[in-house]
């Protein structure tokens, strides 16, 4: 019979002497263990750190700068894009806490002017702003460089951005996000495509399932917040958002992490971001080619509307290219159309009666280039972000191009105002720690560097 004995093996099964080891050789192999144990756990931190990071684009943020919120706390399996159909959001959103869907304690919006000043080359994305004391805090998200990666980061002030002081930030990791809202110093959300919510002023924050849909739009106002989920269609996913062909509006407390859809508030259609607008009287939502209205509270929201003549077109018949902006007033809906193709003019509407009826209101200003956000200030002043700059209209007649020397031909993403006076707008591409404010309601603007 032939021996399969390994001869390895035999020669492995031999008896051996063991001989001493030369003086101070277990101090040697102990010394190297603790630093090479060292050297794997820096390497896994930085590995995991680079596998999130690539697989977001920006300004879809992932990872957090404060130690113990990086990526690898959080759960993984988020939805990614693809060409499957979410299923269409439940009565409920209701996350099972867990510690994979915590963050751990970073510095609160409340104490923005007191901390660790905000890291070096922050860039800003979005920007809200809250009373607070007779006084106004301002969060800012962003993304700033971290372990030789990108990572998701927050700011705040209570200057109106002459100082910013790291704020905690959600470690967003696979379910990335891309804007934020606060509702008061201690209750916000980080937003787009996933969903996080803070109750402590963003010590910690905790994601939100949304049941295979994608955050697009969420606004909040006194006790109330709304959010407008996107789901459906062939390519709907977390970095194809534009793709979801119906649209679900969801409403919760702002203390709550419950969701429920608010009854009348789904349609098909898509959403973009800006077209849910609240007011302490009620809310709007130019969702689908439609303008939805409804309550605060637990009532319907329902398609307002139309009269026979008079009323624009462009809602009800958006090309692909068509630029449709809404923005409340005291008592008037704003609404500007136009296209990014062609003519720059905007058509202006305004709206007495929640947008019935709509009376022209002339031309927005001639630009070189597309209207991008729309804002009205408590007195009146209606203000314009472009991809060529800023523009103010005292009468919404006139509009005129505002002075502001770095913010001249910038293209911005977002404008707002929280007083007649103070104002608020975010670059599309900002240069590190680029933020622009107004004091003089959208006359100048002048840059605000978050980081120093």
């Amino acid at each position: 019979m032939t021996n399969h004995r390994d001869p390895i093996e035999d020669w492995l099964s031999r008896d051996v002497e063991v001989m001493a080891p030369p003086p101070g050789s277990f101090q040697r192999v102990r010394r190297r263990a603790r630093r090479r144990k060292a050297m794997q756990a820096a390497s896994a931190a930085a590995g995991v750190a680079v596998i999130v990071a690539a697989g977001i684009s920006v300004p879809v943020l992932t990872g957090n700068l404060f130690a113990g919120t990086g990526p690898a706390r959080v759960r993984t399996g988020a939805p990614t894009a693809g060409t499957h159909t979410p299923p269409r959001p439940s009565a409920t959103s209701r996350p099972t806490p867990s510690a994979s869907h915590r963050s751990f304690p970073g510095p609160a919006l409340a104490d923005a002017g007191h901390g660790q000043a905000a890291p070096p080359g922050f860039r800003p994305v979005s920007v809200t702003f809250v009373g607070n004391r007779g006084g106004y805090l301002g969060a800012v998200l962003g993304q700033a460089p971290c372990r030789g990666h990108t990572c998701t980061a927050m700011a705040g002030t209570a200057t109106y951005g002459r100082a910013w002081t790291g704020v905690g930030a959600p470690p967003a990791g696979p379910s990335a996000v891309s804007q934020v809202r606060f509702a008061d110093p201690a209750n916000g959300w980080a937003y787009g495509p996933a969903l996080w919510a803070t109750h402590d002023g963003g010590k910690t924050w905790r994601s939100i399932g949304t049941h295979g849909g994608y955050v697009l739009d969420l606004a909040a106002v006194g006790n109330h917040a709304f959010a407008v989920i996107g789901h459906g269609g062939a390519g709907c996913g977390a970095s194809s958002t534009a793709l979801c062909n119906r649209f679900t509006l969801m409403s919760a407390a702002v203390t709550s992490d419950t969701w429920a859809p608010v009854p009348s508030g789904s349609g098909s259609g898509h959403e973009v971001a800006g077209g849910l607008q609240l007011t302490p009287r009620g809310g709007y939502l130019l969702a689908g080619g439609r303008l939805y209205a409804g309550p605060l509270t637990a009532g319907a929201w329902r398609a307002v509307p139309a009269a026979a003549s008079g009323t624009p077109s462009c809602p009800t018949s958006p090309g692909a290219d068509d630029v449709r902006l809404i923005a409340p007033g005291r008592g008037t809906l704003y609404l500007a159309c136009g296209s990014v193709a062609g003519s720059r003019n905007l058509s202006l509407y305004a709206s007495g009666d929640g947008g019935r009826t709509w009376q022209a209101r002339g031309s927005g200003p001639v630009t070189a280039g597309a209207a991008t956000s729309l804002a009205v200030s408590p007195g009146g002043t209606l203000v314009l972000a472009t991809t060529t700059g800023l523009y103010y209209s005292s009468a919404a007649g006139s509009w005129r191009k505002a002075a502001g020397g770095s913010a001249n031909d910038v293209a911005f993403r977002y404008i707002g105002m929280t007083t007649a006076k103070l104002g608020v707008a975010v670059p599309a591409n900002p240069a590190p720690g680029d933020l622009f404010v107004t004091t003089d309601g959208g006359r100048t603007w002048q840059a605000r560097p978050i980081s120093r």
